[in-house]
Order: C-alpha cells, then sequence, then structure tokens
C-alpha cells in the first residue's frame, strides 16, 4: 500500500527542516511502521502492505516552534498485478513473512538480533535486558540486575546449550510499550558490570579480572524517561579525567545526557580492588574494568551525519527540542564517549547488520594476525607494512597496507588501504565476482567458473534451506553475495565480504609489479594490487587461484549457514624478483599449510593479464599416497637461484608426511617456472619428524645459494651443500637442541645466517612449537626451549657441552637485559639461552649486522588474565656472542635495565609475530588484529642502531650478510 502525507504550515517560525510521519494502530499497540524523514520534503509516500487495519498518522518536523497541517490521502493498492501461479505463492509467502517478523520496529528488531546472534560463537557470555528490567524474577529499573544476567554458573556462562537458547526464549518473548528509559537501562547495566557475578568464571565463583565488557544498547525512540536513573551530572566535561587522567575525547557542557552514562562507566574503574589488565586496543585503550557502549538506533537519524567526522567538542544539546533527533545524536555521542559503535538501521537486515557490526568490532579486538612483511627494507614512509588477519566467528579475512608514520617510528595510523573497504559500489573491488579465478582442479588449468570440467561437484546440500546449484555456489565462491541471506531469496551464508580469513598465510611482496600476494580460508590465492601510485586500483584483487590439493567437499560448505571453520590456502608464499629468476620472470610458489599437502607454482609475470597458462603446476593434494614424504608445509618456501644458473624451489615437507620422514623436496625449474625434476634430500627416515624450516647461504657474494640449512621436529639443524653444479645426495647433522634433561627441543621457526668478522658462520635459531591443542600450557608438560648460535664447521658439534651458557640476567618492567658483551670462550663452538617455560622461539630471526632480531613467545593458557591472550618478547642479541653488543644497545632508545642493557622488550595483548626488520625499525605484529583507528594497535615498532656501513635483509630466506 502507499499513502502520501503532506503538510503545511500553520503557525510558528519559518524554514523547511525534515518531515517525519509514521504510523499506529488505532488500539495504540506497539505495531507501527518505521519512522520515515525526507529531507526539506513538503510531502512524504509511505509504503506498506496496509490493507483493512485502521491506523493514526502522526508528523512532525526537525525544526522547532513550527507547527504543521497534516493531510493523508488513502492508502492506495500496490499489489503488483499478474501474477499468478508460483509467483502469486511467492507474493503470498513474502507477504506473511513480513507481516510475521518485520512489520513493526520490535519484531524488526527480534529478527535483526536473531541473525545477529546466531552467528556469535559459543565464546561469548551473552545477557539480555529490556529497557524497563521486564521478564525477570527481579524486575527493577533502578538495580543491577538485567532481565537475563549472564549464566556463569552454567558451562562457565558460554553462548551454547541451554544458555542460548534461554536467551532467545527471553528475546523473541519480549514485548514493547510506555516510555523510554535509556539513560536508566544503560546505568543498569554498568551496575551489573559492577558487581561479581559478570566476573565470575563457572561455578566454583573464581573471577577473571580481565574481561572485557560489552553494552549493546537498541532503541526505536528517543530517550524521555529517567526511570531508574540517578545523576552522573556532567560526567563528560572538558574538566574531567578516566583513570590515567586523559580527558573526555568529545567533552560537552550539558549534563545528564546518556553520553554521560557511558562516558562515566567508560572512565570509571567500575571494580577497583581487581588488577587492571583488561586487554586494550587502538580503539580502547582502557586497562582498568568498564563497560564499552555500542549503540543501535531503529529507524531514527538525528540531526548529525554518522558517516563524518563528529563536532568535538560535541555541541548538540540533547535538551533543546524536546523528544527529538537530538537525543539520537545523543546516543551516537554515547557510543563515542564508551570506545563502541553507533549505526542506524531502519529495517531488519540493517538492524543485523549493525549488530553483527557491533560483535564483529568486539570480536575483532581480539584476533590474532598473521606474520608481517613489508614492501621495501628501507624505513620510510614509501615503504609498506603489509598486516593480514581475520575477524573469527564471521571468518573474514582482511589486509591493510600502512606506511611509515611521518617521524619514521612506527606504521602509520593512516592506511594506504584496507582490503575489507574496497568492496563498496565505486571502489576497487566493487566488480570483485569478475575478476580471474584460475584452477588446476582435476589437473588441467582451467577458469574457475560453471564452465570447469568438474563443477558438478559444487552442487551441494540438495533438499536443505540453503541447498545450491553448482553454478550458485561457484559463484558464490568467487564472490558474488546476490545469494546470500538477506539479499531477495537468499539462502547462503552471508558474509561482511568475500574474503576469507587468513590466519597463517603470510603478504608476500613482489616489487616488480607491485602487487602483494596473501592465502585464504575461502580457498584461494590471492594477488593485490599494491602501487600506492595507483590510488584508484589499490587494493585491487587482480587474480585468485585456487590449488588442485584443497578439500573440494569442505570448499563447497563454506557457503552453508552452518558453516564450521576449515584451512584451505593456509600457508607460505615466495615469489622470484625478476632479475634473480633470470628469465625476466616472477614465478610464485605457494604451499596450502593446514590446508593440504604440497606446493604449487604460478607465473605472476603479469599479474593483470593471468590466463591457464599462468598456472604452472600444482603438487598439492589430499591423499596419502601420492607423495609419503610431503606433509603439510608450515614452513618457508623459497624460490632462488643455485649454482650452474639453475632456479630452485626449496620446500621443507612439514607435519604428518606418510613417512614421518624429515625431508628437503628441491625442484629444479626451467626458464618459464617448470618442473625440471624433483629432488628429495631425507635427512632422517626414522619416523615421527618433520623437516620444519629453512635457512640459506650465500657464502661469495654472487647472489647464488651455497648451503641450505633446516630445521626438524626433534631439534636437528641439518646442513646441504649446494656449492657445486649438481645437488648432494646427503646431509651433514650440525647439532641437536636439547634441553638440560636431554629433551629434544622441536625447530619449527626459520634459520638465520651470518658471518663474523673472523670469517667464521653462525646458524642463530630458537626452539619450540605452537602447532597444535597439545603445545598449550597446561595441556602437556611443558619443556624449557632456548635460543641458539651455533658454528657451522661442517661436522657435527656433539652438544651443549660444546657450547657456552648465557642467561638473562637482568629484568625491569618490560624489558629484560642480556649479559653483558664477552667474546665466546676458546674451543665453544657457539652459545644458548634458556627461556623460561613456557616462553618459545616459532619465527625466524633476521640478522642485521652482529644483531640477532627475533621474536619469542608466551601462549595463552586460557585458565588466567595473565596469559588469557598470550605474550612474548622483541629480542635482539649479538648472534656471534649471545650477549648484549660491545658497546650500546642494538634498540635506538637504549636504556639500562639493572647492570646492563635494554636488550628485549615485552610484547603484551597477544604473541608477537615474525621480527620485521627495516632499516631503522624493528616491527612485529601484537597477535591482534583490528582495522580501528586504521589498524594502530595491529603493530609494534622499536627504533634499531643500524650497523656502521651495514644494510638489512632478510637473511633467513634471502642472502647471508657480513658483520660490520
Amino acid at each position: 500500500m502507499a499513502l502520501k502525507v503532506s503538510r503545511s504550515e500553520t503557525s510558528g517560525g519559518t524554514g523547511d527542516g525534515d518531515l517525519y510521519v509514521y504510523t499506529r494502530r488505532s488500539d495504540c499497540s506497539d505495531d507501527e511502521t518505521t519512522s520515515t524523514g525526507s529531507t526539506n520534503a513538503e510531502s512524504v509516500t509511505i509504503n506498506s502492505p496496509r490493507a483493512t487495519i485502521n491506523f493514526r498518522i502522526y508528523a512532525y518536523s526537525a525544526v522547532s516552534n513550527i507547527r504543521y497541517t497534516v493531510t493523508a490521502s488513502a492508502w492506495s493498492d500496490m499489489t503488483p498485478s499478474g501474477n499468478t501461479g508460483a509467483l502469486q505463492q511467492a507474493e503470498l509467502q513474502n507477504f506473511a513473512n513480513w507481516y510475521q517478523y518485520h512489520r513493526t520496529r520490535n519484531k524488526m528488531a527480534k529478527a535483526g538480533a536473531s541473525e545477529a546472534f546466531g552467528r556469535l560463537g559459543k565464546n561469548y557470555r551473552v545477557g539480555y535486558d529490556t529497557i524497563w528490567n521486564r521478564g525477570g524474577s527481579s524486575a527493577n529499573t533502578g538495580g543491577s540486575t538485567p532481565s537475563y544476567p549472564i549464566q556463569w554458573a552454567t558451562n562457565g556462562g558460554l553462548f551454547e546449550g541451554a544458555n542460548r537458547e534461554t536467551f532467545y526464549t527471553r528475546l523473541h518473548g519480549t514485548g514493547a510499550s510506555d516510555g523510554t528509559p535509556l539513560k536508566g537501562a544503560l546505568q543498569r547495566a554498568a551496575r551489573y558490570f559492577a558487581t561479581d557475578d559478570p566476573w565470575k568464571v563457572n561455578s566454583t565463583g573464581g573471577m577473571l579480572t580481565c574481561r572485557q565488557n560489552f553494552a549493546i544498547l537498541t532503541t526505536d525512540g528517543y530517550w524521555n524517561n529517567n526511570s531508574g536513573y540517578s545523576s552522573v551530572g556532567n560526567a563528560d566535561a572538558a574538566t574531567n579525567r578516566d583513570v590515567d587522567n586523559n580527558a573526555p575525547q568529545y567533552p560537552d557542557v550539558y549534563s545528564d545526557t546518556l553520553a554521560d552514562v557511558a562516558y562515566r562507566y567508560w572512565s570509571t574503574d567500575l571494580r577497583p580492588t581487581m588488577a587492571n589488565n583488561v586487554l586494550t586496543s587502538a580503539a580502547d585503550p582502557a586497562d582498568w574494568q568498564h563497560m564499552v557502549t555500542f549503540g543501535v538506533s531503529i529507524g531514527l537519524q538525528g540531526t548529525l551525519n554518522p558517516n563524518v567526522a563528529p563536532p568535538n567538542p560535541w555541541n548538540v544539546n540533547p535538551y533543546t527540542g524536546g523528544e527529538g533527533p537530538r537525543r539520537i545524536d545523543d546516543l551516537w555521542h554515547a557510543a563515542l564517549n564508551g570506545r563502541g559503535k553507533f549505526v542506524v538501521a531502519n529495517n531488519s537486515d540493517r538492524f543485523a547488520e549493525a549488530l553483527i557490526g557491533a560483535l564483529s568490532a568486539i570480536d575483532s579486538r581480539s584476533a590474532s594476525g598473521s606474520n608481517i612483511a613489508s614492501s621495501s627494507t628501507k624505513t620510510d614512509t614509501s615503504t609498506l607494512t603489509f598486516v593480514a588477519g581475520f575477524t573469527s566467528g564471521t571468518w573474514a579475512g582482511d589486509l591493510i597496507a600502512s606506511p611509515f608514520n611521518s617521524a619514521l617510528t612506527g606504521v602509520s595510523t593512516t592506511p594506504d588501504w584496507i582490503l575489507s573497504q574496497t568492496f563498496a559500489a565505486g571502489r576497487a573491488n566493487a566488480n570483485f565476482a569478475n575478476r580471474t579465478v584460475l584452477t588446476r582442479k582435476g589437473g588441467a588449468a582451467a577458469l574457475f567458473d560453471s564452465s570447469l570440467a568438474t563443477a558438478s561437484d559444487f552442487a551441494v546440500r540438495t533438499g536443505q534451506t540453503d541447498a545450491a546449484t553448482a553454478a550458485e555456489n561457484i559463484a558464490y565462491l568467487r564472490g558474488d553475495r546476490s545469494r546470500e541471506v538477506g539479499q531477495a531469496g537468499g539462502t547462503l551464508r552471508r558474509r561482511t565480504h568475500p574474503i576469507g580469513d587468513i590466519v597463517n598465510s603470510s603478504p608476500a611482496y613482489a616489487e616488480d609489479t607491485k602487487t602483494v600476494y596473501i592465502g585464504a580460508n575461502d580457498g584461494m590465492l590471492h594477488a593485490i594490487n599494491a602501487d600506492s601510485a595507483d590510488t584508484s586500483n589499490r587494493g585491487k584483487v587482480l587474480f585468485s587461484y585456487v590449488p588442485k590439493g584443497i578439500d573440494y567437499t569442505a570448499m563447497a560448505s563454506l557457503s552453508a549457514t552452518a558453516y564450521e571453520h576449515r584451512y584451505f590456502v593456509d600457508g607460505q608464499i615466495d615469489v622470484t624478483s625478476r632479475a634473480n629468476q633470470g628469465n625476466g620472470r616472477n614465478i610464485l610458489v605457494a604451499a596450502l599449510g593446514r590446508g593440504g599437502r604440497g606446493v604449487f607454482a604460478l607465473d605472476v609475470t603479469n599479474p593483470t593479464a593471468m590466463t591457464t597458462s599462468s598456472a604452472l603446476w600444482d603438487e598439492t593434494t589430499q591423499d596419502t599416497t601420492t607423495e609419503p614424504n610431503m606433509g603439510y608445509v608450515l614452513g618457508r618456501v623459497l624460490i632462488r637461484k643455485g649454482n650452474g644458473d639453475k632456479t630452485y624451489a626449496f620446500v621443507p615437507n612439514g607435519i604428518e608426511s606418510p613417512n614421518g620422514s624429515a625431508t628437503l623436496f628441491v625442484y629444479e625449474l626451467d626458464a618459464n617456472g617448470g618442473i625440471v625434476s624433483t629432488t628429495r634430500l631425507v635427512a632422517d627416515a626414522s619416523g615421527g619428524n618433520g623437516l620444519m624450516s629453512l635457512g640459506l647461504a650465500d657464502l661469495n657474494g654472487d647472489s647464488k645459494v651455497d648451503t641450505v640449512y633446516g630445521g626438524d621436529l626433534k631439534g636437528n639443524v641439518w646442513r646441504w651443500d649446494f656449492s657445486g653444479t649438481t645437488l648432494p645426495t646427503s646431509a651433514v647433522r650440525l647439532f641437536q637442541a636439547r634441553d638440560s634433561a636431554n629433551v629434544a627441543q622441536p625447530i619449527t621457526g626459520g634459520l638465520a645466517v651470518g658471518r663474523d668478522s673472523y670469517g667464521s658462520i653462525f646458524v642463530g635459531f630458537g626452539t619450540g612449537r605452537f602447532i597444535s591443542s597439545t603445545d598449550m600450557p597446561g595441556v602437556a608438560t611443558q619443556t624449557t626451549q632456548s635460543l641458539y648460535g651455533i658454528k657451522d664447521q661442517s661436522t657435527t658439534i656433539a652438544g651443549r657441552a660444546s657450547l657456552q651458557e648465557r642467561t638473562i640476567p637482568y629484568t625491569g618492567a618490560g624489558t629484560r637485559g642480556f649479559e653483558n658483551y664477552d667474546l665466546l670462550p676458546a674451543g665453544r663452538l657457539g652459545w644458548f639461552i634458556d627461556l623460561p617455560v613456557p616462553e618459545r622461539v616459532v619465527s625466524s630471526p633476521t640478522i642485521y649486522g652482529s644483531a640477532m632480531y627475533v621474536s619469542s613467545i608466551v601462549p595463552p593458557t586460557g585458565s588466567d588474565c595473565n596469559s588469557s591472550v598470550g605474550s612474548g618478547f622483541l629480542n635482539a642479541i649479538n648472534l656471534f656472542t649471545g650477549t648484549s653488543p660491545e658497546s650500546g644497545s642494538y634498540f635506538a632508545g637504549g636504556g639500562t635495565v639493572g647492570d646492563g642493557v635494554v636488550g628485549s622488550v615485552a610484547v603484551t595483548g597477544g604473541m608477537p609475530t615474525e621480527a620485521n626488520v627495516t632499516s631503522a625499525l624493528v616491527t612485529v605484529g601484537t597477535g591482534a588484529f583490528s582495522t580501528e583507528d586504521g589498524g594502530a594497535g595491529n603493530t609494534e615498532s622499536e627504533e634499531i642502531t643500524p650497523p656502521a656501513g651495514g644494510r638489512p635483509a632478510r637473511v633467513s630466506w634471502r642472502e647471508l650478510v657480513p658483520s660490520e
């Protein structure tokens, strides 16, 4: 039906203002349409499937002191004509769905909340309240108990089973009437967070002090009632301060607003007797127990546009104009003060998206990320740092490309581009679904589309509500979103954007084409334009590739509404430069990581014009018989020029190969990147092993690999001699890492190589693993792990007795110091430092001059706040002595700790990623990932002291760099 409402000014003032119209049933029940606003319009047309129900019509203006005469024409028939049969039935069903679930704002909110919380994983603790505190046994607007508190005594309060069912029962049982006491409702949530119950772990009653607390306040109107509210005054006055003595971000001069409530309970320590150890982020720096506020306005927008920068100081008085749009502005101000987000939702889909966005923002503040990479080894504002990550629950991946800041002290908070923000209309990836997608599924190179010879494999879930034909499902996997839930007739899993989660795959950058490559668990490797000068296309996905060996049955289930996470393209990537490849080509080799066994190769010389001939070869598989020495490759794969002008791809065989061997795969490549031969260099065939990491050395400076080093799960360091024109046939075991109890220490990170001023070659590495749940502290007995620097004398070092023990004698607030400089005693063939349990090393070191920069991690235990998300250290140590440098510190800031210099800096809020060294900075990912505030909390940088005459290089996978 359509209803046209007109107005004419009858008295009071001048000016147009906005005309707002809504309808209400004559019995004044909650059966309302969504309010409709039209800027400066003389009439508004409301479209709604009304029939014989009698409705009252209301209209008002955003301009005060103006009254209108409202006239309305009769409802006119909008029923489509000419529809019969199935179309008519679909029409009737659509009307029935609307009438049952969406016809009022109350129903719209329930439908949207059901969809949003339906996507929420179990690892949340969810309570529910109504603004009048109805539905619970302790209804009291002035109290501190919500209608449905967090059920901490049942399964720890996790959002599953009975806890989830009861939440939905309360949600759908909620009615609506009376006024809108938002201030009291938000204050009641804060009072609740100030009690013991939200902090309790389980029925034992222990409390976890690091919990993050979020209130998502939704409203379909303006606050107009103070029931349950106790005055907080002008909490966000410019003169007030938070716990850390910082002034409000958006101060104002108005008292007892919703924004005042949000700021009071964000800035105040709700549990002053608890340790302040709440996880911080760039969006929310508070480490004290506090409440974050999210605001969702159903149908109503204020006088301000929430998509532009807010006024600062805040200058919108919510008491001016009575119950009007300025109070919706106050809800936005509350979200800003409470360090949350604000969204206007005018239908159930938009409301669901708003809640999903809020929940994703909550989730993303604790999501982890992969290793970082940079476009250059120079520290300047033209160098981009690439940070990849994901949001669990929605399983969306993202990539942020940011330059260094103008002061060159760290990564800028103003990104060049954020991948997730490039898919809207008019943006770089607006036509994402139409890009080139290649595959070798079935063996032959082909386009990944509905014409694929084996396309029928993707027809899924026949007879279920989210069934899809092969063509529909392939279109979905390519990025078409037209069949997603929320679209007309959509039944497939809804995505925030069509890039899958990026967990372990690290970005790989090709300078020749200014392209960055990343693997994602949507089943594809993606090539992304990283050219900052190409402003309209930066962040554009140029092509994607679906490897042959992934699990296609699982990939076909990516569109299922009940999708459970799987790994697909989760491994490491390497791309040759044209100069090093020797034939003017960029060849890419990548592994599936946890997604399958083996590696594949592409010719990416021209990533904007990929054809089936660009898919060179694919040795990936799910079976265990094709290649018994190949496992899940988790370490780096490396393509380098070898002696005899040959190009090799070096691949460590990884974990869980059928033979359980430690094997180095060497693929000799022809001028076009094809395989000439495959050599399997088995270092250990005893079983239960796997070659995990590599290090390369160019001993004579001719840019060709002379030595390859490998570390395995049993702690062995292997050496292969590639200095000749023919491949080696065997490896030398240089060393086996064992702790003081003679327990083997696994080497899962890389190995770095350097040469001291006397010409001795040293191999640096750390030990430890963090691969499966059994590696978590508290799950299995944790053993001591260590840092090592050993001399390569082409023979086996007997053991620890041949090395010099070093220690970490100095500790301070967030820093540590290694032993003061001391040469290795005569006869010692290296050094070791035992790390405190459960600290370990799972990433590759980088050598810069005499310094070895390496991250160490302290994994989370999940049982206490000190390690609930993990932490770690960024370490800088002399590769050749195992001590601090001869003078000063490797960190430019220097400083002392105890009687030593700072050599180790704590990283909190997550486990640090591999150290990325540029000419003046060392940067790590913090283990967290968020796009908020430009991803400011995703990285941590320390200024370093460049060696005299030195230059940075990632020696573990590029070349040997002599010390200064």
